[in-house]
């Protein structure tokens, strides 16, 4: 494992050429996971050669919305669903987040030097012609959210947030400029195309700062927000079959990312636009869930990197050059979304799905979440004889979802307190830590 604050390059993904000249030679692939991902190994066990077709989106149900309307520069106040750690104080965990956030803020937030710059969040990496990349929008989403949601606790939260901000204003992309350009290079050469993970973080980012500091200021947050919502997530980041893409390059009607699968943000985009697209969106959500694992998952409830097909299915390995696709360095995070929207809204699809991951990994484990592995086949199979935060963080919040795991969740908790390793790792971990410790509101 690399040392604090060293991280392995970024290999970028390339199209197979039919899919290039599908696009127009414009198409800009999400880099690879962080270089700690084992060699490709042959997938164990067959694959049903179909799946359940995805059948009509149901009608959206009424559904809470995310937020209350604030009294800006006050905590924002709301149930939580779940348990969280019980074995220690709100106060013992709030100090111990403000703790974590300061090592990553001095290990990983850089300030970008001129009138496109500001500050962002340092993902060392290769760019298309082989340019040094210093951050991608996936990290900008992350960094954004972060101290939306640490303005309680961050005296500068909202100086960060506005720096942060003025990088993704400056760094459009070049398909549709309501979104970011996924990666920044240095030198700096202009705008890529978007990926979706980092457009859709960035607007629920945007929600969260109208709720924390109101819109009325020098950046019209909530106009930002709706804008990536409504002109750049909705037009550029879903596919015709109402999945979402892989980025605002992406035409295929099925390619999808199951780390992209954000049903508590779809949540808040309702609320902030009334539209009820949103709703649908995460009901797709959990139609792509339920299919996945009644089908391919139905011992570990895991999701694949990617899924593909009209009949959803897990890509075969190697798609798009990413090595391993089962529940790998993409998919890592897709319990942690989930769990959110469980955790804000009481969704019942997610505690179902999230339960099934839950009852798989404490048995495998032995309750004991620091063996978790950096990996799995879909069958459970590891893929990696090691451990990271990216893949315990979020299985540690998927376990919120039922009292049966509380104490899978307070050891969790404690290992995770103690694990820093690299920018993705430490970054998942301490989104986790926020919504374990009940700042996620």
């Amino acid at each position: 494992m690399p040392s604090l604050n060293v991280r392995k390059s970024f290999q970028l993904v390339i199209l197979a050429a039919a899919l290039i000249l599908t696009l127009g030679g414009n198409a800009c692939f999400h880099l690879a996971r962080s270089g700690f991902a084992p060699a490709p190994v042959p997938a164990s066990g067959p694959v049903p050669e179909s799946a359940s077709p995805e059948v009509a989106t149901p009608a959206p149900a009424p559904t809470p919305e995310p937020l209350r309307e604030p009294t800006y520069g006050q905590p924002i106040e709301r149930e939580a669903f779940g348990i969280r750690p019980n074995h220690v104080s709100a106060a013992q965990k709030i100090a111990t987040v403000k703790s974590y956030f300061s090592y990553w803020k001095n290990a990983y937030i850089k300030t970008l030097a001129g009138p496109r710059g500001g500050y962002y969040v340092a993902m060392q990496g290769v760019g298309p012609d082989g340019e040094k990349s210093i951050t991608t929008s996936e990290a900008h989403g992350y960094g954004m959210i972060i101290f939306a949601l640490m303005a309680d606790h961050e005296p500068n939260a909202k100086q960060y947030f506005d720096g942060l901000f003025n990088v993704f204003d400056k760094h459009r992309s070049s398909m549709n400029s309501a979104n970011m350009a996924w990666i920044v290079t240095d030198p700096d050469k202009g705008s890529y195309s978007s990926a979706t993970d980092g457009d859709m973080d960035i607007a629920y980012a945007l929600l969260l700062a109208h709720a924390r500091w109101g819109s009325g200021g020098a950046i019209n947050y909530l106009a930002e927000a709706k804008r990536t919502i409504q002109e750049g997530i909705k037009k550029s980041d879903f596919n015709s079959s109402g999945r979402t893409s892989l980025g605002d390059w992406d035409k295929d009607p099925y390619n999808t990312r199951s780390s992209d699968w954000m049903p508590g943000h779809f949540r808040a985009y309702y609320a902030a636009t009334q539209d009820e697209f949103w709703l649908s969106a995460a009901a797709k959500v959990y139609q792509l869930v339920q299919i996945i694992q009644s089908n391919y998952s139905p011992l570990t409830g895991l999701m694949p990197d990617f899924v593909i097909g009209a009949s959803p299915r897990p890509a075969p390995a190697n798609y798009l050059d990413e090595g391993t696709v089962d529940f790998s360095w993409n998919a890592c995070r897709n319990p942690l979304r989930l769990a959110i929207d469980y955790g804000l809204y009481g969704t019942a699809e997610a505690k179902t799905a999230l339960m099934k991951m839950s009852d798989w990994i404490v048995q495998s484990t032995g309750g004991d979440p620091a063996k978790i592995r950096a990996g799995y086949f879909l069958d459970g199979k590891p893929q990696a004889n090691y451990s990271a935060a990216a893949f315990i963080a979020p299985l540690v919040a998927a376990a919120t979802a039922d009292q049966k795991y509380q104490s899978f969740v307070n050891r969790g908790w404690d290992t995770l307190i103690k694990m820093k390793s690299d920018y993705y790792s430490d970054s998942i971990n301490l989104l986790a830590l926020l919504y374990l410790s009940d700042l996620w509101r």
